[in-house]
């Protein structure tokens, strides 16, 4: 395999630059189209249930999809100093293979909104003081990656993630966050050393997280979570550490302001986009959102990123089916905390409705999942009209 003739020669081919790709090209995506495609929500459900949504999913492979995401925590990867959780990560990235899936981008979180997700004795030193640039815990990295980097390479890894949404670790802790840039450049550096050709990238909350002056330099690619919608209402939440905010998309002109404010925030950067959203129903401060807006700004967003194609290149949708259970949990934190009961119940409706189906026994299709699937078609080749995407304008 390619990647461990890298691993043997490093030190001979990191010599000769000329010979790799540009990571910044996302070389190991193999071409320069637009990747569209969706995850599952983190629920469990029932068999049928299961079984209905994978069906979808499938036909969704089928119609071109080719790209999945992960999220590993670094102390999920490491439960004890050196020891190595390998059997999960092989197990969920070989299914997504065996289902057709080419080209996969894990993300091994060491922020994530929520603060550190570390081993223990990572969060020791760091609670210690010991800054993140430290070769205690850069060195701890760098082996974390010389045994993952190789297995996730085998199994079609063409970009690394190395964070979630660090801007809310940055807010609460400015003085600790402050040597983290030290950390990423060590750990691109090391990527870098195992597969050259390896694009690395952290993945920000939207266009101002806090973290981006600071990381965006450092990284190959700019990667973002950030929803379709306009903001109408935001809530501290000290369980999140960043706002939270309703939201709904108001036009078409919106979605293009939308994907401009990325554009911009990458800085000349290609763009990753691991989360985007819109919900089919729910009500934000007295305005409604429906299953016909929810289908309408995603043929918006077609539209958007082919005019845009030579900014972005791969595009995770959240969420391919609807779910509840987890974020009832969500609901009660929002109220204990003092956001009145009717905004709570307008975030629970929003954030659980992001479905292209319902979770119910049959996957019922929602409209926006018929759109997504013709652009899916679209961006993979399969299908050479991007007019075929059907968009009877967003209501104003």
């Amino acid at each position: 395999m390619k990647y461990r003739a890298f691993i043997l020669a490093a030190p001979l081919l990191a010599a000769i630059g000329s010979a790799f790709a540009d990571p910044a090209t996302m070389p190991l995506l193999g071409d320069s189209d637009i990747h569209l495609y969706t995850v599952f929500a983190y629920e469990p459900f029932d068999e049928p249930t299961t079984q209905a949504v994978e069906g979808r999913y499938e036909e969704l492979i089928a119609s071109g999809m080719d790209t999945a995401r992960h999220l590993f925590d670094w102390r999920d990867l490491e439960p004890a100093v050196g020891q190595y959780a390998t059997d999960f990560v092989i197990e969920e990235m070989d299914a997504l293979r065996d289902k057709g899936i080419a080209h996969q981008f894990p993300n091994l979180v060491i922020l994530d909104s929520e603060g550190t997700v570390v081993p223990d004795y990572i969060q020791n030193l760091i609670n210690g003081g010991t800054p993140w640039g430290d070769p205690q815990i850069t060195g701890a990295f760098a082996n974390l990656l010389d045994v993952f980097v190789p297995i996730m390479l085998e199994r079609g890894m063409y970009m690394l993630g190395l964070s979630n949404e660090p801007g809310s670790y940055y807010e609460d802790n400015p003085a600790r966050a402050e040597s983290f840039k030290d950390f990423v450049q060590a750990a691109v550096s090391h990527a870098h050393s195992i597969e050259p050709d390896l694009s690395c990238t952290v993945v920000f909350a939207g266009a101002h997280d806090r973290a981006i002056a600071d990381l965006m330099p450092l990284l190959d690619v700019a990667s973002f979570n950030s929803y379709i919608y306009k903001t109408q209402l935001s809530f501290r939440c000290r369980y999140f550490g960043f706002p939270l905010s309703l939201y709904r998309a108001d036009s078409a002109d919106h979605v293009d302001r939308y994907l401009d404010d990325l554009i911009e925030a990458a800085d000349g950067k290609l763009i990753n986009i691991q989360e985007i959203g819109q919900a089919s129903e729910g009500e934000t401060l007295g305005r409604l959102v429906s299953e016909r807006n929810q289908a309408e700004v995603y043929a918006a967003l077609a539209y958007g990123l082919e005019a845009r194609k030579e900014y972005f290149r791969t595009v995770c949708n959240w969420s391919l089916n609807d779910y509840d259970k987890l974020w009832l949990v969500l609901r009660e934190l929002l109220i204990r905390e003092g956001l009145p009961e009717c905004y709570a119940n307008n975030i629970f409706d929003v954030f659980t409705k992001t479905g292209l189906v319902y979770s119910d026994h049959t996957a019922t299709l929602k409209p926006a999942f018929k759109v997504f699937k013709r652009a899916v078609e679209y961006f993979s080749g399969d299908d050479a009209d991007v007019g075929s995407i059907e968009m009877t304008g967003l209501s104003n």
